[in-house]
């Protein structure tokens, strides 16, 4: 079966959710049944409301994540381990919602 390359509202409540839920945009795109990073990316590009729903969507997924490091912290396992999947979703979340989670800088 070819990959999904017309855009469809169920397809893109599909994309939504799971940036929602802290899923990279390119991870979501591997899937056999999802579109291809580029045709994501050309719809962003060329559907106004599409691109506000998806900025969103990964607004909400940073939030997400946030609450994943409280898991992953509060979760047994080996600390290196848990301090490396920790640290990775912080960069992340700083870099993609710098406004809420970014690093406060202070120009004196």
């Amino acid at each position: 079966m070819a990959r999904p390359s017309s855009f469809s509202p169920e397809l893109a409540e599909v994309l939504f959710e799971r940036q929602a839920k802290g899923e990279p945009l390119a991870l979501i795109c591997s899937d056999d049944d999802m579109p291809c990073f580029t045709t994501v990316w050309r719809w962003e590009r060329d559907n106004e409301e599409f691109r506000k729903l998806s900025v969103r969507a990964r607004e909400l997924g940073t939030h997400f994540m946030a609450g994943d490091c409280i898991r992953i912290a509060d979760g047994s396992g080996d600390p290196a381990d848990k301090r490396i999947k920790i640290d990775t979703r912080l960069r992340l979340i700083g870099k993609w919602n710098a406004k809420n989670y970014g690093e406060k800088v202070s120009h004196v």
